[in-house]
């Protein structure tokens, strides 16, 4: 952690225009013509950077109130899926309910790659994963001031360059009052959840705000063979906020934050087992006869060494049948256990009325142990971890340093506002991150299986420098006073530095191993550490931009169109098994946009309707797929770099108040994408778009996989919503109830896979997860009889629907195939204090 932190002011944001209303709003940067009052406050966000009106700011973004999460219930990431226009949240095939990767425009993170839609908790990138498509941790939507999400490149001005977009994570800032609340929750499964904020004004030049959470629930799928609940969620969090104002033109905030939180790991569902895949394995030839009569741990079904017999895995398919989606039998104790931590320092200095420097320094560290059954049965078929071994050490343990410094200023009468900068980002390990996984054994239990290791290092670093400005071309003729130019251009230099050691061993009675080989090469091996060491390093920049015009006749609509260019860095791949595929490059996109944004009363009814046109040329794209060299026998991954698509659709939001005790609004995206191009050479072989069945012969040069679809895109999104509002007198307090319902339609999960091949024959089941729609209200009433006590009663899934929200996508290369449901019906009651 640096010794010393500059301080300021971080940035807050408003609310969703179907959901909140902000009280006030700033000056707008030029005089625009009255248009007819629809009497909705207006709605500030930061997507610039800067305090601004949603209504004028040109892109696709939606904002969500402090109330309008409470509303909602939003709690953690996972909760937004589906309520936002183009927004998916998912594992993105990985065993764990803790992964909540978000996915815009069907861009999402890669694997061993850079997120493509970052997280920001004020206003910096939180810490994410190497080893999970995870960022940060729970407990990071406690106390927010506002939640926003930027649809789209954001290559300019936001600090880690993205393709898909960026969440905008506001904490609440010290006040000047002397107050605070108390809440407490309670629900099904045993839910018990509590927080506390304590805002304290120390004198006219320094405020601090003291908030702490926690929340606690039984799991909701029960491991027979371990007699745990799966699924349960304990997390405790603490954060602290001072702002300081030692001079009339200074301000300085520092936020720190720490969360814990540990759980009895997922509640995987075991589908089906590829018990072709598994027997033929067993009889693959070798020098010296069949692989399983050569190596135990891969007779399956007894092959290796007579007639195959899978009823033993049989019999494990139709215990999970038997069991339900509720129920499972893991081989193995999952577990996760997470830490995270961080402390972020503003500093604003006004330097005159019309030029501002900012200077933004952050620290923050994320350290995780974890192990999954991730075949969803008892048997040792695919664990990401194991019982014992990975409780010794983290699979991810990474601290963060980030730079920021800004300057703001205006111009022309504010018809010129503009900001430069400079950012730097450094994820480094933090100590030693080592990972432990079974894979494909033919044993019943763990116990006797080799177990694959690997201890990974990587150090991403990012320097960049940047410029963006708009300009009222009022400032240069009234004839074309309000008609708005923005352009703004980065340049990037990206570092991506890694090592990778991994080896398979025998557990030996006293904690020894007998090491059998790397699992990237072949050959003796005295000392894994080194003799399974390799490492690469990769070196990238390029230059994003924006240009974009506006025009806005009133201040009650906007029409606009852009151009912006995004770049996502490359990584590093530790399951390469040959010299020129350690690394792999960026990827781009190019984003067209065009749209209006509009405030009007029809029929006497204040109405909100944005919409919001899109196409992107997509390139370089990140896939990740098997590989094997036979040269050297080594079983690992490649990271793929070469497709190109098109992804285009549409996105809208509404709102209307028939009366003032009503409100109904929501939002639709839809989605079209097609592959341009994905075609490469395959080292392991594959089936691609020529293949017509599993018989087919494997595809090694130009396999071509421009038919498949693009996957984590849901092609269409809906979300509606009613509030109404009682027309209780004051001292009965304010009584409302909220009822929505969020649809999202099927999508795709891997890269190459459809569900079947043209003649019928499986191929990859349950790569195209089904559709689904929730249903959730909540009642308030605040300020119960006139008291400061808010009451709530909230439900989420209310109709208990049963939806999938991963699947593992391994049928073809482990054996095995396992699901990941989402959450039942919840049903809870929250009462708040405030003082």
């Amino acid at each position: 952690m640096p010794a010393t932190l500059l301080a300021g002011v971080a940035l807050w944001a408003g609310a969703m225009p179907q959901l909140a209303f902000a009280a006030d709003a700033p000056p707008a940067a030029t005089d625009v013509p009255a248009a007819v009052d629809v009497s909705t406050p207006e709605i500030i966000v930061t997507a610039n950077r800067r305090e601004e009106r949603a209504q004028d700011v040109p892109i696709s973004l939606t904002a969500i109130s402090a109330a309008s999460l409470s509303e909602r219930g939003v709690t953690q990431l996972q909760d937004l899926n589906a309520s936002i226009p183009s927004l998916v949240i998912a594992p993105n095939g990985q065993a764990s309910r803790d992964v909540q990767s978000p996915s815009i425009r069907g861009q999402s993170a890669s694997f061993q790659g850079s997120p493509a839609v970052v997280l920001y908790l004020d206003e910096v990138p939180l810490p994410a994963a190497y080893t999970l498509s995870s960022q940060g941790g729970p407990g990071n939507f406690v106390d927010l001031q506002s939640v926003q999400v930027l649809e789209g490149p954001q290559g300019t001005l936001f600090g880690r360059n993205t393709t898909g977009g960026a969440i905008l994570l506001s904490p609440t800032k010290p006040t000047d009052k002397l107050e605070g609340h108390i809440q407490a929750g309670y629900g099904t499964h045993n839910l018990a959840e509590g927080e506390f904020v304590l805002n304290v004004p120390l004198s006219d030049k320094a405020r601090l705000r003291i908030v702490g959470a926690s929340r606690d629930r039984d799991g909701f799928t029960r491991d027979v063979v371990w007699n745990k609940d799966r699924d349960d969620t304990h997390w405790r969090t603490g954060r602290i906020g001072l702002w300081l104002q030692p001079f009339d033109n200074v301000t300085n905030y520092t936020m720190g934050y720490y969360t814990v939180s540990h759980s009895n790991g997922t509640g995987v569902i075991g589908e089906r087992i590829n018990e072709g895949y598994l027997t033929a394995l067993a009889q693959t030839p070798t020098g010296f006869g069949p692989l399983g009569a050569l190596a135990p741990n891969y007779n399956f079904c007894g092959a290796g060494t007579g007639p195959a017999n899978c009823s033993s895995y049989n019999a494990l398919i139709a215990q999970q049948q038997s069991l339900g989606i509720r129920k499972t039998a893991h081989d193995i104790d999952d577990f996760t256990k997470l830490s995270t931590g961080g402390i972020t320092n503003t500093t604003d200095i006004d330097l005159n009325s019309s030029l501002k420097l900012r200077n933004i320094i952050s620290w923050a560290e994320l350290k995780q142990y974890y192990a999954q059954s991730t075949s969803g049965f008892n048997a040792p078929l695919y664990d990401t971890g194991t019982t014992v071994e990975s409780r010794e050490h983290p699979r991810d343990w990474y601290k963060q340093f980030t730079e920021e410094l800004q300057l703001q200023g205006s111009a022309f009468n504010k018809m010129l506002t503009y900001t430069v900068g400079g950012f730097y980002f450094d994820e480094t390990p933090a100590g030693l991150n080592q990972s432990y996984a079974i894979n494909v054994c033919a044993e019943p239990t763990p116990t006797g299986c080799p177990i694959e290791t690997g201890q990974v290092a990587v150090t991403n670093r990012s320097k960049a420098l940047y410029a963006q400005g708009a300009l009222d071309f009022g400032a240069l003729t009234s004839a074309l006073e309000h008609v708005r130019l923005t352009g703004g251009l980065r340049y990037t230099w990206d570092t991506v530095i890694g090592t990778s050691a991994s080896w398979n061993y025998l557990p030996l009675a006293g904690g020894g191993q007998y090491v059998t080989g790397c699992t990237w090469k072949g050959g003796a091996v005295s000392n894994p550490e080194t003799d399974c060491l390799f490492g690469a390093r990769l070196d990238s920049h390029a230059p994003t931009w924006t240009i974009g015009l506006d025009y806005r006749p009133n201040r009650n609509i906007m029409v606009y169109a852009k151009a912006t260019r995004g770049y996502k860095a490359g990584g590093f791949n530790s399951y390469a098994v040959f010299t020129d595929t350690r690394t792999f490059g960026p990827e781009k996109v190019t984003d067209y946009e065009a749209g209006f944004k509009s405030n009007y009363r029809v029929a006497g009814m204040p109405t909100t309707f944005n919409v919001n046109g899109f196409y992107m040329d997509y390139s370089n794209i990140q896939r990740a797929a098997g590989d094997y060299n036979v040269a050297t026998g080594g079983n690992g991954a490649i990271t793929l770099n070469n497709a190109s698509a098109v992804i285009k659709g549409i996105e809208i939001e509404y709102m209307i108040k028939p009366t003032p005790f009503l409100e109904l609004g929501g939002n639709y995206s839809h989605l079209a994408s097609h592959y341009k191009s994905f075609i490469f050479n395959s080292n392991s072989g594959v089936h691609d778009c020529t293949s017509t069945s599993i018989t087919s012969p494997l595809v090694f040069a130009n396999a071509n996989m421009t038919c498949r679809p693009l996957q984590y895109l849901s092609p269409n999104i809906v979300s509606v919503y009613g509030r109404v509002t009682l027309p209780t007198p004051e001292n009965i307090g304010k009584v409302s109830l909220y009822v929505a319902y969020d649809w999202t339609d099927k999508q795709y999960t891997a890269p190459f896979s459809t569900e079947t091949f043209p003649d019928g024959t499986l191929n990859e089941p349950g790569v195209l997860l089904p559709s689904y729609g929730l249903l959730n209200a909540t009642i308030e009433w605040k300020n119960f009889l006139g008291k400061p006590i808010d009451l709530s009663v909230f439900g989420t899934n209310i109709a208990n629907k049963a939806y999938l929200i991963s699947n593992s996508g391994i049928y073809q290369s482990i054996g095995t195939q396992a699901v990941i449901y989402g959450e039942p019906r919840m049903i809870g009651a929250r009462i708040k204090y405030s003082f």
